[in-house]
């Protein structure tokens, strides 16, 4: 078996076992290491989902997510209007991220988020929170990472390099950081 099969077989037995993703309509491809999804999912959090799951694979260097969501004819799809409702209220309950500014708009399914946050997780959390909304086909997360403190570059640095102290799978010894 090449290493390009042993990715393929890898990624798709992690789809499979990733219960948020319906892989029976992805296909995989898989050339130097670098996995290609391509085919259609049943929601944008599965098409999340699986572009994760596919980074889990040892050996991959690069994931392509051309994934196309398409959902149930069964299920109605909201109106760009309602989507944004939608996902203005959802992240209006979420209290890490209620008490900002955050614009929504929405084109044929695709949002798009802009404005400004106080750190890079609440830009992560406020797509995630978006794409679980049904009728989203897309995000387009436009928001800044605006910090209220001013922090010096060395402090930053001392903070990444104690934090690769801490976790398990980083070997400070195999990292430079530079301010």
């Amino acid at each position: 078996m090449t290493i390009d099969e042993k990715i393929k077989k890898d990624v798709t037995d992690q789809l499979y076992w990733d219960h948020r993703v319906d892989a029976a309509d992805v296909q995989i491809e898989v050339d130097d290491g670098i996995v290609t999804l391509i085919g259609s999912v049943p929601s944008f959090t599965a098409k999340d989902a699986a572009y994760d799951d596919s980074w889990f694979v040892d050996g991959v260097p690069l994931v392509v997510n051309d994934l196309d969501v398409e959902y149930v004819t069964e299920t109605k799809m909201p109106a760009d209007d309602e989507i944004q409702r939608y996902v203005v209220e959802k992240l209006r309950w979420n209290p890490d991220l209620a008490s900002y500014k955050i614009d929504v708009s929405v084109s044929k399914g695709w949002v798009t988020l802009e404005g400004a946050v106080d750190a890079y997780w609440k830009k992560v959390r406020a797509r995630m929170e978006t794409s679980e909304v049904i009728g989203v086909l897309g995000v387009s997360n436009k928001l800044a990472v605006v910090p209220t403190e001013s922090i010096k570059d060395e402090r930053i640095a001392e903070d990444v390099v104690a934090a690769m102290d801490r976790h398990i799978s980083v070997n400070p010894e195999d990292v430079n950081v530079r301010f």
